[in-house]
């Protein structure tokens, strides 16, 4: 796990108004806004209470970190400002864009109606743009916004809800729609169903309430969400700033640390729910960063491939796990390891000796599968022989 994230950072000052802050930030609060003083969730669990103060303080901190996505972002601030819940403030974290970022958010923060901070920064990857994001953020919700992808007007209403239903609740989210960018043309109805068939951890043990948001309490949800995701993703997801008190993300991995941030957290013991509903428009296209690119070939998916394996073992070396999920996340890392960066990511692209070591690297964690030791036989005795694919 990466040092130093430990710490716990002080967020920046409110400001008044329009005006220049630090090194090309800049902060826009068209309104004075009172909210009810909120009591922290870590100590009671509670969300607002009635009573009014002075405190400037938003229900939730949308943080929206974005790199060269500036012909995303017109869509993605129309929808942010479309949300039926109003109580938020906006925190767009600029990565080092090299296209028109800067002046779209300029100007759109009139349109927005909310409080905006623009933070610009040198290109540090998307986990270390949230860091920063979370260094500004002082509501007692984060939400992260992905500049590629589409909210629903309900969706910060839909999953605050369910939180202030729920005080032991830490992380609430939604399904996705899945779309192709250029044709528009509909991928996945929902990110939660497989051609139809609901994902395993839609069969976990949850308590449905009266809104239809189940919290899991299944002893097997760590287990499930190792071997095969909950579907919590961070852009169909409203957490508890409270969260990241004591750890942000890991700015190290570019794809994968999402996930491992979440096993980590729920191994702590950390509550989570959804709703079985559509609350994303999930934005598929040649830029994402993701192994969900449809299409996307093995140079591309090696690299994450490489990072799956590592976060795994990483997540061997620091983190606490009960026997069983320990077990699952062996069976996940040598599967990750064999198929994904052995066959897929090496063998398949010509590079017999690299599959061949990732194969033995897969084998050593979990040496009770029966189809890869038959396959890496197999691929050993093609190289013996001179069958093996050759790349190019």
């Amino acid at each position: 796990m990466c040092e130093g994230l430990a710490q716990k950072l002080t967020p920046i000052p409110r400001a008044d108004g329009y005006r220049q802050t630090q090194a090309g930030e800049w902060y826009s609060n068209p309104i004075n806004f009172q909210r009810p003083d909120m009591a922290r969730p870590a100590r009671t669990g509670k969300m607002p209470s009635a009573r009014r103060t002075s405190v400037t303080r938003p229900l939730v901190s949308i943080i929206l970190p974005t790199y060269n996505r500036a012909r995303f972002l017109p869509e993605a601030l129309s929808a942010i400002a479309a949300q039926t819940l109003t109580d938020w403030e906006l925190i767009v974290v600029d990565d080092g864009s090299t296209d028109d970022t800067p002046e779209v958010i300029r100007a759109h923060a009139a349109t927005v109606g909310r409080p905006l901070r623009y933070v610009p920064q040198a290109n540090g990857g998307a986990y270390a743009a949230r860091n920063t994001g979370l260094a500004h953020a002082s509501g007692e919700c984060v939400a992260f916004y992905d500049s590629d992808d589409l909210w629903l007007p309900r969706y910060l209403e839909r999953l605050a809800g369910a939180l202030a239903r729920h005080p032991e609740v830490a992380w609430a989210y939604a399904a996705c729609r899945s779309v192709d960018q250029s044709s528009g043309r509909e991928l996945a109805s929902s990110t939660f169903y497989e051609a139809g068939r609901p994902r395993p951890f839609l069969a976990l043990r949850a308590t449905r309430d009266e809104e239809g948001f189940r919290v899991i309490d299944d002893p097997g949800l760590v287990a499930c969400q190792i071997e095969y995701g909950l579907y919590a993703g961070l852009q169909n997801s409203l957490i508890r700033r409270s969260v990241f008190e004591h750890e942000r993300f890991c700015p190290d991995y570019r794809v994968v640390e999402d996930v491992l941030f979440l096993i980590r957290r729920l191994a702590e013991g950390m509550r989570i729910g959804y709703y079985d509903e559509v609350q994303v428009t999930y934005r598929v296209h040649d830029d994402n960063s993701s192994a969900s690119v449809s299409g996307a070939g093995s140079s591309k998916l090696l690299p994450v491939y490489e990072e799956q394996v590592l976060g795994l073992e990483s997540l061997q070396r620091s983190t606490t796990l009960t026997p069983g999920d320990a077990r699952a996340l062996r069976r996940r890392l040598a599967h990750v390891a064999f198929w994904h960066l052995g066959y897929a990511g090496y063998w398949q692209r010509g590079d017999g000796p690299a599959a061949s070591r990732a194969f033995r690297r897969a084998l050593r964690v979990w040496p009770w599968s029966p189809s890869m030791w038959k396959t890496w036989l197999a691929t050993e005795v093609r190289r013996a022989t001179g069958f093996a694919p050759t790349s190019g």
